[in-house]
C-alpha cells in the first residue's frame, strides 16, 4: 500500500486571504487583533503618501515581537495557531506586562493573510522582547502566488534578512511593524472616518475602560489641515481612537444588564429606569452550553436618541445596534447598521407595538473564556473562517440567540407593558407585599422560576411613575374623575374610552389585525378626505383675498426666520473659532433677533384672528392628492418663479395615510429649496405606485447634482455643502423614517439629482 500526500496550489493564498477578508476595514481589524494578542499596549496605523502612487499603510505595535524561530514556525506556518495549542506565551516574561490575563482575540492562524487584502507587497520588521534580540525582516510579494496556480504553495519563497538597523525605530526596543505597499484600494477622508468608527467598536468598552492599556492611533498627515478646522472628536481623522460607546449612553433611559455566571449555574439580571434600579433577579441557567456571558441592552427612546446624536455626531441607528464581542474583541457583522443578524426587525414586523427593533436598541453581548466550567463558551462559539460572517451556527450559538431574546423580552415587558401600556399594579393591597412584588416581577420578566429577587424600596412608586403617561393609567384617572362627578354623560364617554383601550390592547396582542379593517374604512371615506385635504391646504377655509394675505405673511415669516438663523449662525461660528464677541455686538444681535421674533409673533396673532390655522395635528388624507395639491397650489405662492415645476400624475386611486400635514410640507419645501440651491431651472415631480404597492414620489431636477462622496452623508446632522445649517435634510430624513424612507442619487441619464420619497 502506497502512502500519498495532498498537493497544495498557490491559489490557497487567496482562499485563506482575500476571499475570507471581506473588506479593508476587517483586514485592519485582524492586524490590530494580532497586535493585541502580542501584548501590545499601543498600535499605530499610519497612512503615508496616501493620495499618491507611492502610498503605503504601516501598522506598528510595541508587542512582544518575533524572533527567527517565531517567523519560521509560527508566522510562516499556515493555519497553525500557537494560541490554540497553548504555547503562544511560553517563555514570555510576564513581569513587564501591565495586564497578564488577556484572552486571545484570534485563534485560526490565518489573520496574517489580511495584509494581502490591503496591498500586494508586505515588509515585516520585528524584534523579540528578549535578551540579545535581533531585528528580523520578511518581504512577501503576494502576486507571486497568483502567477501560476499549478505551482505549489510551499515552493513560493519569501525573503528573510537580519539587519542591524531597520527602517523603523522600536520605542520599547521590541515590537512588530507591517509595511504594506502597492495598495489595492484607494483611501479618502470618508473611508478614514469609517475606519475610525469601526475601530471604536473593535474592543468592548469593558476592556477599554477597565484595562485602559491598549491604545489605537491613526496617523494621516494629509488630513491634518482639515482636522484642525474642528475641535470635535468625530470630525478628526488623526489621533487615538476613543471607545466611548456606552459612556455616551450614560443617559436617563431604560437599560437592562444580564450575566450568566462563570460557573454557568445562574443568570443575574438588573433592570434600571432613569438611573434607578427597578429590580434585580437571580434565576437558574438552563443554557447548558453557556457560561461567563454578559448582555447589556439600552432602550433608545427619543430623548436617548437625541442625546446620542448630540454627543457622537451621528444618529444611533447609523452607529449600530447590538454588538457581539468575544474575549474583548468585536465579531462582525453583529451590530452593523442595517445588518440584522439576530432577526430583530423581522420579529418586530410581527407586532410593531409589542416588540422593539434595531432602531430602538443599542447594546452588546460579551463572551469570555472560562476555566471554571467543563464547557468554555469561547471555544464553543467560534468565528467563521470567512471574516465578516459571524459565528458558526452550532447548538451553543442557538442558545446564545435564545439568551439574547430572553433578555430582550424582559426589557420589552417593562418598556411596552409598563411605560407604554400600563401593567395594572393597583392590585389588592391586602395581598402580602412580598408575594405581590414577586408576582409583579414574574410578570415583568416573564419568568415564574425565580431563585431570588431584590427591588428598590420605592418599587411600586417607580412603576407608578413609569406608567403616568400610559394609556391604562390615563383611562383609570379619567374613570375616577367621572365617577366622582356623577355625570352620566361623562361616565358614558369614559366607558367608551375603556372599551377602546381593551380593543387596542387586544389588537396589540394579536399583532394589530384591525389595521386592515381601518384601511377599508379609510377608502370608504374618500370624498370626506378630499374635503379635509382642501381644508388642510387652506383652500376653502378662507376667501381669495385672505388667502393671498396669509401667503404673503408666510413669506415674511420665512424672511424674518432667515434673519434670526443667520445671526445665530454667526454667533456659533465665532464661538467655534474662539473669536471674541464684544458686549455691544452681542446686545445688537440680541436686539435684532428679538425684533424679528416679535414680527413673527405679530403675524401669528394676525393669523389667529383671521381663523387661520397651520395644521400640526395628524389627519387621515389621500397622500398622493395632498402632495400634488400642495405643490400645485401652495408652492407657487411662496417661492419665486426661477424654478419651473411640473407634476406627472396618473394615479386613479387614493393612497390613504394618517399624516401630519406640516411634516409633509417641510419635506417638500426642503427638497424644492435644495433644487434651487443647486441652480436647477426645472423640477419634475413624478407620482407612481411601485412594485411594493407603496406610493413613490420622485423629485427630478436639472441642477448641479450631488458629489458622489457626499451622498452617504447628505442626511447627517450638520452636514452641508452650501451655506446652509445642515439641519434641513436631517429633519426630512427623520420625518420620512416614521412614514417611509427617502433616497438621494444623481441622475445618470441627465445632469441633476433625484430625491425619491417612498411611503409605507
Amino acid at each position: 500500500m502506497q502512502e500519498l500526500q495532498f498537493k497544495i496550489s498557490s491559489a490557497l493564498k487567496n482562499i485563506i486571504g482575500k476571499d475570507l477578508i471581506t473588506d479593508e476595514y476587517i483586514a485592519v481589524f485582524e492586524l490590530v487583533k494580532n497586535a493585541f494578542d502580542a501584548h501590545a499596549t499601543t498600535v499605530d496605523i499610519i497612512f503615508e503618501n496616501i493620495y499618491t502612487n507611492d502610498s503605503k499603510i504601516i501598522v506598528k505595535d510595541n508587542g512582544k515581537g518575533m524572533n527567527y524561530d517565531d517567523l519560521l514556525n509560527k508566522w510562516l506556518f499556515v493555519a497553525y495557531s500557537a494560541k490554540v495549542e497553548g504555547t503562544e506565551d511560553n517563555n514570555f516574561d510576564y513581569r513587564n506586562k501591565i495586564n497578564s490575563i488577556r484572552h486571545f482575540a484570534g485563534a485560526k492562524g490565518i489573520g496574517r493573510f489580511s495584509c494581502d487584502r490591503l496591498g500586494s507587497i508586505l515588509y515585516i520588521e520585528t524584534k523579540k522582547h528578549e535578551d540579545e534580540s535581533k531585528i528580523e525582516t520578511l518581504t512577501t510579494d503576494w502576486e507571486k502566488f497568483e502567477n501560476n496556480l499549478k505551482q505549489e504553495f510551499v515552493d513560493i519563497n519569501v525573503l528573510h534578512e537580519v539587519v542591524e538597523t531597520g527602517r523603523y525605530h522600536f520605542e520599547s526596543n521590541h515590537g512588530t511593524v507591517l509595511e504594506i505597499t502597492q495598495l489595492r484600494t484607494d483611501w479618502n477622508r470618508n473611508k478614514f472616518f469609517k475606519l475610525k468608527e469601526s475601530l471604536a467598536k473593535l474592543i468592548t468598552p469593558s476592556i477599554s475602560n477597565d484595562e485602559s492599556d491598549f491604545v489605537i492611533n491613526i496617523h494621516v498627515e494629509e488630513e491634518l489641515a482639515k482636522d484642525n478646522e474642528s475641535n470635535e472628536y468625530y470630525q478628526k481623522v488623526n489621533g487615538p481612537v476613543s471607545n466611548f460607546i456606552f459612556k455616551t449612553l450614560d443617559i436617563k433611559t431604560t437599560k437592562i444588564f444580564s450575566k450568566i455566571s462563570d460557573d454557568g449555574q445562574t443568570i443575574k439580571t438588573k433592570l434600571i429606569d432613569g438611573g434607578t434600579v427597578v429590580y434585580e433577579i437571580t434565576e437558574k441557567n438552563n443554557y447548558n452550553y453557556l457560561s461567563n456571558i454578559d448582555c447589556s441592552l439600552y432602550y433608545m427612546n427619543m430623548s436617548a436618541k437625541l442625546t446620542f446624536t448630540r454627543r457622537m455626531g451621528l444618529q444611533s441607528h447609523k452607529f449600530g445596534h447590538v454588538f457581539l464581542y468575544k474575549n474583548g474583541f468585536r465579531i462582525y457583522p453583529y451590530g452593523e447598521p442595517f445588518v440584522d443578524s439576530f432577526k430583530i426587525d423581522a420579529r418586530k414586523a410581527q407586532g410593531r407595538n409589542r416588540y422593539l427593533g434595531t432602531s430602538d436598541l443599542l447594546g452588546q453581548i460579551e463572551i469570555y473564556s472560562t476555566e471554571s466550567n467543563n464547557i468554555d463558551p469561547a471555544s464553543e462559539l467560534k468565528e467563521t473562517s470567512s471574516r465578516g460572517d459571524g459565528i458558526i451556527k452550532t447548538k451553543a450559538y442557538y442558545q446564545l440567540e435564545d439568551f439574547f431574546y430572553d433578555v430582550l423580552r424582559k426589557l420589552e415587558k417593562y418598556v411596552v407593558d409598563v411605560q407604554q401600556w400600563g401593567l395594572g399594579i393597583e392590585d389588592d393591597l391586602s395581598y402580602g407585599v412580598k408575594s405581590r412584588t414577586s408576582d409583579l416581577i414574574a410578570k415583568l420578566t416573564g419568568n415564574n422560576n425565580l431563585i431570588d429577587f431584590q427591588t428598590n424600596d420605592d418599587f411600586f412608586k417607580i412603576l407608578e411613575a413609569s406608567q403616568n403617561n400610559s394609556a391604562e393609567t390615563i383611562i383609570k384617572n379619567l374613570n375616577k374623575i367621572a365617577l366622582g362627578t356623577g355625570d352620566e354623560n361623562l361616565i358614558s364617554q369614559v366607558k367608551k374610552a375603556v372599551d377602546k383601550l381593551v380593543e387596542i390592547q387586544k389588537a396589540k396582542e394579536e399583532a394589530e389585525n384591525e389595521v386592515n379593517e381601518e384601511r377599508k374604512k379609510a377608502f370608504q371615506a374618500t370624498e370626506k378626505l378630499r374635503e379635509q385635504i382642501s381644508e388642510n391646504l387652506f383652500l376653502k377655509s378662507i376667501n381669495t383675498a385672505d388667502f393671498e394675505e396669509v401667503i404673503s405673511l408666510i413669506h415674511h415669516i420665512g424672511i424674518y426666520a432667515g434673519t434670526i438663523d443667520n445671526n445665530l449662525k454667526g454667533i456659533s461660528l465665532r464661538i467655534q473659532n474662539n473669536i471674541p464677541l464684544k458686549n455691544e455686538e452681542l446686545y445688537e444681535i440680541i436686539r435684532l433677533i428679538s425684533f424679528e421674533t416679535k414680527k413673527i409673533l405679530n403675524i401669528a396673532a394676525f393669523a389667529t384672528k383671521s381663523n387661520f390655522k397651520l395644521d400640526t395635528e395628524q389627519k387621515e388624507v389621500s397622500l398622493n392628492d395632498y402632495i400634488r395639491e400642495y405643490i400645485q397650489n401652495i408652492i407657487p405662492t411662496i417661492t419665486d418663479k426661477s424654478l419651473k415645476i411640473e407634476t406627472n400624475y396618473n394615479l386613479t386611486n387614493q393612497f390613504i395615510r394618517i399624516i401630519k400635514p406640516i411634516e409633509i410640507n417641510i419635506v417638500i419645501d426642503n427638497i424644492i429649496n435644495n433644487a434651487k440651491k443647486a441652480n436647477a431651472k426645472n423640477l419634475s415631480v413624478d407620482f407612481n405606485i411601485n412594485a411594493n404597492n407603496r406610493l413613490e414620489v420622485k423629485f427630478i431636477d436639472d441642477g448641479s447634482g450631488i458629489p458622489d462622496e457626499n451622498i452617504k452623508r447628505l442626511f447627517d446632522f450638520g452636514f452641508t455643502t452650501t451655506d446652509g445649517s445642515g439641519i434641513g435634510l436631517f429633519h426630512v430624513n427623520e420625518i420620512m423614517k416614521s412614514i417611509g424612507n427617502i433616497k438621494a442619487e444623481n441622475n445618470l441619464d441627465k445632469k441633476g439629482a433625484i430625491f425619491t420619497l417612498e411611503f409605507k
